[in-house]
């Protein structure tokens, strides 16, 4: 009996749904007519197409374009007479008008089907025409266009498709990622599905469904077509199923309808079994639904189906955290500013949105903000998959809120359109209108829209605007302010104020708000740009600005060093950005973050951000794995005061962690190493085993460690470690002796003016060790420790460099440990110099320790070298190694190697200058 009952059930759901087994069978629907291809094209930069009566008044259509695509791929436009280092080049340029024109023979069988055209996603007004007669206008930068030209197809017939494509500022959106010339560009076409789509008279125009974790059912909420307007009588059946190998389908839940509107309806609610299974970032289920209609008007039989997947999940916050189905959840987002140099536009494929979100989660990120632009289908459908979070955000970015109601109303329609478009999946976790937004009504407007979505559509959490301004009806926050080097803060900001301690966190910022904050845009340290992607470039945009900037440091004899440049900058900025991350999630009740960006950003004056290229291809310093050791869901954290310490001193430090897992950590054991650079053990332990709840930061224990055994400056490495897992995190620690022996000065004369004394004794033969007075030297070099903020051309301040770049093994850094780029011990060291702009020197001449520069205005800057003046050696130093050395152990220690190196027999200066050079230095 139970075997005839299957039966029947399968066979049920064979009839029902044979429409959609058919075209899984053949690959695509017998109702579907793709009409991508050649089509007929000409651009109408004057406007002269068809008047009003809807006469052809340009010529025929003499040209050809590929759809999908845009008339960049194919080369139209006006062709570009500049290049510029603010952004990637457009080789070809166009706004305006542009009519695409193209045949399509209709089969007969379509005669009395409603007929549907479908383009997925057209850059933003189009207009369109069949066999010459107009059937209406549409305007979105967001969802499909989609057309009912049923009343002017002829079906067994060729049928002529006109689309006029308007990429003109239509609406005002000022700088939208949607239409930005600084990353995708304000293209013209169409991409993505092209189609044609018949449906019976009857057919579902839409389903949007709202699970209910707790009650363990879904809301659907259908919307039947009924163009004729004909009474209906009809059944709709809906199957629902886990995405898992051998999930047996729940049972079919069925209910009737009748009307005779236009559109008809329906809402109903669909249980979804006592088994539920939740979807997120750490178990992403999905359910799949289809829907069919049976239904009947005056004798005529219409048939349908729909096929989707959603997710159920909860969302909510408590306090100042985000609770995803009932967990506390930490943003660990990147914005996405749609950056796609292959084809200026955003891919529309699952396969390269895979590869996308793959990536961020290698890299430890859970979370993808889209920065006044909403991506395709594809996007989410990849997110859904993968268990990625998704921040969707209308194409708004202006400073004139308030000023223009079309603008207005043109992005409250918009919102409503991609919530309708792309509300079904669970991916979609967070909605807002736009960036950094100003205007005399701002506050009026984000209100009206906030207040609207979370009354039309409780799946997704709102804000208002990401950085300012916030509103009382936001669900959280995107704030701006949160982060050790705010916009324009120059040399104030806190990694250029004092050392490094991990003491510091965030907690005012939290505290100034109720709701969940996100802090906006962290993580913008630069890395010196890798020339060797430029050969990457083989699409629509351009890496002109990489290759200025190429010229400007062969111009400048720098092009041996751009490796050397990218390589230790791009150490550097790693290095930066770890604290950045740990910083906030050692903060207790902090929400999160959106790293701007883990990808470069190639516009606004060109920012190499990234830990990978804009092709999301790692970059050669840092590896995925690297990277996730201090930014994924549970990472070991580190709060010291210090980290250089003298050998007469105790380490002290206290060990947390940050656990966002799905899942507290039962009777964890946490171990902990101090070991020196070869991997030798200098002290090490085990905490008391806990249990780490969910949330962040549990308290491991204290370390205090005396480190009187260190007998010469050394490099340690502390790790801390949870024992059988791979949540494992390090930190450097150096150590200096308190007092060091005064070597032998051999001949060394120590001078802290370059004078005629000092010449006088270089001519003879001498050695001299010039400690130059840091207010004497003439440069406009700043003494900047952190890396590049963004980048100078927008900011137009310090930071202007990208850290030290050195070689480790030379003989005058025998006695101070240190890599080849810049690590917080050399804190003390740069913001205590004058850093030396040596354009004069000859080509072969490299400093000692040198200053990576600014790709915009790249130099030869020195904090140490060496030259040969006549007979004798000179070493320079435009670091204060003079003044309270009993306080700064790791001056003390640099002048300690540079003495040594000079009393060697390997101090043998090779660049021979004459004395006029140095001359050059200071002021006069």
């Amino acid at each position: 009996m139970m075997k005839f009952k299957s039966l029947l059930f399968f066979l049920l759901i064979t009839f029902l749904f044979s429409p959609i087994l058919r075209a899984q069978q053949q690959g695509i629907s017998e109702n579907v007519l793709p009409i991508e291809g050649i089509w007929h094209f000409k651009l109408d930069p004057f406007e002269t197409g068809i008047n009003s009566n809807g006469v052809q008044l340009l010529p025929s259509l003499a040209e050809t374009i590929t759809l999908p695509g845009s008339t960049d791929q194919a080369g139209k436009g006006y062709q570009t007479q500049a290049m510029t280092s603010i952004r990637l080049t457009r080789p070809f340029e166009y706004k305006g008008i542009a009519w695409y024109e193209k045949e399509i023979f209709v089969p007969l069988e379509w005669k009395d089907k409603e007929i549907q055209l479908y383009l997925e996603r057209a850059h933003w007004e189009t207009r369109v025409w069949i066999n010459d007669k107009p059937i209406g206008k549409r305007e979105s930068l967001s969802v499909p266009h989609i057309y009912s030209i049923t009343a002017l197809v002829r079906p067994g017939k060729k049928n002529k498709i006109r689309i006029r494509v308007n990429n003109e500022k239509i609406y005002d959106l000022e700088y939208a990622h949607a239409i930005s010339a600084e990353t995708q560009t304000n293209w013209n076409g169409i991409i993505g599905k092209m189609q044609l789509q018949a449906n019976d008279k009857i057919y579902l125009a839409d389903v949007q469904i709202y699970p209910h974790a707790e009650k363990k059912t879904a809301t659907a909420k259908v919307l039947i077509s009924n163009a004729a307007k004909k009474q209906v009588e009809g059944e709709l059946f809906f199957v629902c199923s886990l995405k898992k190998a051998g999930a047996e389908p729940m049972p079919v839940h069925r209910i009737k309808f009748s009307g005779q509107d236009s559109v008809i309806a329906l809402t109903t609610e669909i249980p979804l079994g006592e088994q539920i299974q939740l979807w997120d970032e750490f178990d992403p289920n999905l359910y799949q639904l289809n829907v069919s209609l049976n239904a009947g008007a005056e004798g005529q039989l219409s048939r349908a189906a729909k096929t989707l997947d959603f997710g159920i999940r909860t969302l909510a916050t408590r306090e100042t955290q985000f609770l995803f189905n009932g967990i506390p959840t930490f943003i660990r987002g990147t914005v996405n500013s749609s950056e796609f140099p292959l084809t200026g536009y955003p891919p529309t494929r699952l396969k390269e949105w895979l590869r996308i979100f793959k990536t961020c989660k290698d890299y430890g990120l859970n979370a993808m903000r889209f920065h006044s632009w909403c991506p395709p289908e594809a996007a989410f459908e990849a997110a859904d998959q993968l268990g990625f979070y998704l921040q969707v955000e209308n194409p708004d970015w202006r400073f004139t809120v308030g000023k223009d109601a079309a603008v207005n109303r043109f992005l409250k329609e918009e919102a409503d359109r991609i919530l309708q478009a792309y509300g079904n999946h669970p991916s979609f976790i967070m909605f807002c209108e736009g960036n950094e937004m100003v205007g005399p009504a701002v506050k009026e407007f984000l209100t009206e829209q906030v207040k609207h979505w979370k009354e039309t559509d409780p799946r997704h959490l709102y804000t208002g605007s990401a950085a300012y301004p916030l509103i009382a009806e936001n669900q959280f926050h995107v704030l701006y302010g949160a982060r050790p080097h705010r916009w324009k803060e120059g040399l104030k900001s806190r990694f250029n104020v004092r050392p490094l301690d991990t003491e510091y966190d965030y907690g005012e910022y939290v505290k100034k708000n109720k709701e969940p904050m996100i802090t906006h845009e962290i993580g913008q340290w630069c890395a010196f740009p890798d020339f060797g992607e430029i050969s990457k470039y083989t699409g629509v945009l351009k890496p002109y600005n990489y290759e200025l900037f190429r010229e400007l440091l062969r111009d400048h004899q720098l092009m041996d060093q751009a490796g050397d440049f990218t390589r230790a900058s791009g150490k550097f900025q790693v290095i930066m950005k770890k604290e950045e991350v740990e910083s906030y999630l050692r903060t207790p009740g902090f929400g999160g973050y959106h790293m701007l960006q883990l990808n470069d950003f190639p516009g606004q004056g060109t920012a190499p951000v990234g830990v990978v290229d804009i092709f999301w291809d790692p970059k050669p310093y840092v590896t995925a794995k690297e990277f996730s050791r201090f930014q994924s869901a549970r990472v070991p954290l580190l709060r010291t005061a210090s980290f250089t310490w003298t050998n007469d001193q105790t380490f002290k430090a206290r060990a947390q962690f940050a656990n966002f897992g799905k899942l507290s950590m039962e009777n964890a054991a946490v171990s902990w190493s101090l070991k020196y650079p070869d991997g030798g053990l200098y002290a090490g332990g085990q905490f008391n085993r806990c249990n780490i709840p969910v949330g962040s930061p549990f308290e491991l224990g204290e370390l205090s460690v005396p480190l009187d055994r260190v007998t010469a400056a050394t490099k340690l490495v502390l790790t801390i470690s949870v024992d059988g897992t791979t949540y494992s995190n390090h930190w450097n620690i150096w150590v200096y002796p308190k007092t060091l022996p005064s070597p032998e000065r051999k001949g060394l004369m120590v001078a802290d003016h370059w004078d005629s004394k000092v010449k006088q004794y270089l001519e003879k033969g001498g050695k001299v060790l010039l400690l130059a007075d840091t207010s004497k030297i003439l440069s406009d070099a700043d003494p900047a420790f952190s890396g590049i903020s963004w980048n100078t051309v927008w900011s137009g301040m310090p930071p202007n460099l990208l850290g030290i770049l050195c070689n480790p093994e030379h003989p005058a850094l025998k006695y101070f440990p240190t890599a080849e780029h810049s690590d917080w011990q050399w804190w003390d060291i740069v913001r205590n110099s004058k850093p030396m702009v040596l354009e004069q020197m000859p080509f072969s001449f490299k400093p000692l320790v040198q200053m990576i520069p600014d790709w915009n205005n790249p130099r030869k800057i020195a904090l140490v070298f060496e030259v040969k003046i006549g007979k004798g050696s000179l070493l320079v130093s435009a670091v204060d190694l003079k003044n309270n050395l009993d306080k700064r152990p790791v001056a003390r220690q640099l002048l300690y190697s540079l003495k040594a190196y000079m009393n060697s027999d390997k101090f043998l200066p090779l660049t021979e200058v004459p004395a006029q050079m140095i001359d050059m230095i200071f002021k006069k």
